[in-house]
């Protein structure tokens, strides 16, 4: 027996099986959810970017409401991660004929019931809304178009199946071989060497000037359209409104009862606002005299509140951060 040539092979097909985890997203799941690997998030988004063993405490887990009667309400959410779907269902709101989130990015086309009441909140993270609004915002389309939507995705799932694109995929590829607390730990050496002996973190990430914090890269440096110290001129301002207000009557002439705005404030503007000249974008947005669209305010009681409202390694607000805007919805509702 030829023991170099089967070690060979061997090391040939280890060496596949591990770069096809790469490749393959259902797989990475399958091995996720039956606990072969662990949650490249558990620790939070920042604490994966800088691996500093200060913030690696895991993200809250947040309890699972017990559903409520139903009502005659359609609850409809366009938002960013803060609201994502793992993070909200139908039970976190009290009182639903049924709950319909989507991605503020996409363009989507639906249909409204007539016979019931139709909500609609619009939520963006701080760091994005003056991209977001810059225009009025319309992604969310009633009844337009779904047969020719239909198709195009037709056509786009026919081009996907022949594409030979490979869809290889480095940060899922290193989570699944290296998100143990094994190899974290190495990282973590790694990380506190560049830290203490080169004063250098990972170039996404920001500290507060105490080091209690860590911070987002995009919304806690100097300047750039989605940092909270670049200056936003009055004119700016203004746009935004004018456009909120637009979209505000988009939406009420669709058939929307009522059409909500949300801003979450970036971690940096609540606890390290002090990094530099603070612009107050979310402030002057909804204290503007102009302003019709009635808002969801979490700035200011998270910037009044004494308690920490983010998890500590993450960029997003924990279970009771979350819970103040939602008592603010379910108020409403």
């Amino acid at each position: 027996m030829n023991f170099k040539k089967i070690f060979r092979y061997s090391a040939l097909l280890i060496f596949g099986l591990l770069w096809y985890l790469g490749f393959s997203e259902s797989t990475a799941k399958w091995l996720f959810e039956h606990h072969y690997i662990s949650d490249d998030y558990r620790y939070g988004d920042l604490y994966r970017l800088s691996n500093l063993s200060a913030f690696r405490v895991p993200v809250e887990k947040c309890p699972t409401p017990v559903a409520s009667a139903s009502t005659n309400t359609n609850l409809y959410l366009i938002g960013d991660s803060f609201t994502e779907k793992e993070r909200l269902e139908k039970n976190h709101f009290k009182g639903l004929a049924s709950f319909h989130r989507y991605f503020i990015a996409d363009t989507t086309y639906i249909n409204l019931d007539s016979t019931k009441k139709n909500i609609l909140i619009i939520e963006t993270v701080e760091r994005h809304a003056r991209e977001r609004f810059a225009n009025v915002y319309s992604n969310l389309r009633i009844g337009e178009n779904l047969g020719k939507i239909s198709l195009q995705n037709k056509e786009n799932s026919i081009k996907k199946a022949i594409s030979v694109s490979i869809p290889y995929n480095t940060q899922r590829h290193e989570g699944i071989l290296f998100s143990s607390d094994f190899f974290l730990t190495i990282k973590e050496l790694k990380a506190w060497f560049n830290w203490k002996v080169l004063d250098r973190i990972d170039e996404k990430v920001r500290l507060s000037k105490d080091g209690k914090h860590i911070l987002y890269y995009l919304d806690a440096q100097p300047r750039g359209i989605n940092s909270c110290f670049d200056k936003v001129e009055e004119a700016e301002i203004n746009k935004i409104v004018d456009n909120l207000n637009q979209t505000y009557e988009y939406y009420k002439k669709m058939g929307f009862d009522e059409v909500y705005l949300t801003i979450a404030p970036n971690k940096t503007s609540i606890l390290a606002s002090d990094l530099g000249k603070y612009n107050h974008l979310i402030e002057r947005i909804q204290q503007h005299p102009k302003l019709q669209m009635p808002y969801f305010d979490v700035y200011t009681p998270f910037k009044n509140s004494k308690k920490m409202l983010y998890d500590i390694g993450d960029t997003h607000w924990n279970c009771e951060g979350k819970q103040i805007w939602l008592d603010m919805v379910n108020a409403q509702l």
